[in-house]
């Protein structure tokens, strides 16, 4: 029986989180799986403890609690990696607490490690539109979307990812990088693109997915400028991490360039209702990217940029 840690960093988020529990309860095949679940809240009261513990009671779910009072979402993700150390789990997976996974997620999981040897396992984030008022759905032009139905990948979001704990046991040094904690993102994709690199497979499956609310202070251009400009910035501190100063300046500019290129593109393309959105997205990924090596330092903590 395959023994699997699903790691769940949380933020004042408790209606989501009980929700994100009933999803994983409603796993297929759930039985044949040793599954715990570790709750980490990053409150510093530790919000989410008591309505837990209640939670606990009435179900059968294997939950540990634990409490990071340093915030930051980076904090709370190594703490998660600290605490698999001493479990030592055969599978680790995070997923986000507003997330909830399919039923067959865990099913395909496994189908897919079988049918291609990969390490690490990924898939999309899809969201919930239940009400048809709510505009174009903003966050979607951060999601990672592929036309075939499983391919390679170079890097996985931790808000749906999956993977060997061997990974960890043999790279005892790997964590999530503590610079990141102000951004709120990125930490994430340079873990895993840290794995890659050292040669693990990353695969992504359309099968294997999450699903999320629109969450309100998304739906707007401002929080894609933000957004985008941050990633931007991200983005350059990531090509030195992953390839070195020299190389990482070099990689970063040349992106810059097609990212301008792109914009101005997007920006001409009366045919697409949704250019200016795109132009937005791809000219502030452009501009955080130019202005990255000189703001990396400077740039605040932002809670809700995710």
């Amino acid at each position: 029986m395959n023994k699997i840690l699903i790691c769940i960093c949380t933020f004042n988020r408790n209606k989501s989180l009980i929700e994100c529990l009933n999803s994983i309860k409603k796993l297929k095949d759930i039985n044949l799986f040793d599954i715990k679940i570790l709750i980490v809240d990053n409150t510093f009261s530790n919000n989410s403890y008591n309505i837990i513990k209640k939670y606990k009671a009435k179900n059968k779910l294997k939950i540990l609690q634990e409490n990071e009072k340093k915030r930051g979402v980076v904090n709370a993700r190594n703490k998660c990696l600290k605490i698999s150390k001493i479990i030592k789990p055969q599978y680790i997976a995070f997923i986000d607490d507003d997330c909830k996974v399919n039923k067959n997620w865990l099913k395909n999981i496994f189908k897919l490690i079988n049918k291609v040897k990969a390490d690490i396992v990924t898939g999309p984030q899809k969201y919930e539109r239940k009400n048809k008022k709510v505009p174009y759905n903003y966050s979607s032009l951060f999601e990672k979307n592929y036309n075939k139905k499983i391919t390679r990948v170079m890097w996985a979001a931790s808000n749906n990812v999956f993977f060997k704990y061997d990974i960890l046991k043999k790279n005892k040094g790997i964590n999530f990088d503590k610079n990141l904690n102000k951004f709120g993102i990125g930490e994430d994709q340079l873990f895993f693109s840290i794995m890659n690199k050292i040669g693990y497979k990353i695969y992504w499956s359309k099968n294997v997915f999450v699903t999320e609310k629109i969450h309100p202070h998304r739906i707007n251009v401002i929080w894609v400028k933000e957004r985008s400009k941050r990633l931007g910035i991200l983005g350059h501190y990531l090509d030195i991490k992953i390839h070195g100063k020299i190389i990482g300046y070099i990689v970063n500019y040349l992106k810059s360039f097609y990212l301008f290129f792109l914009s101005l593109c997007n920006y001409l393309n009366f045919f697409n209702p949704n250019r200016i959105l795109n132009f937005i997205n791809n000219f502030y990924r452009f501009y955080g990217k130019i202005i990255g090596p000189f703001t990396m330092k400077k740039i605040k903590f932002l809670k809700n940029c995710r």
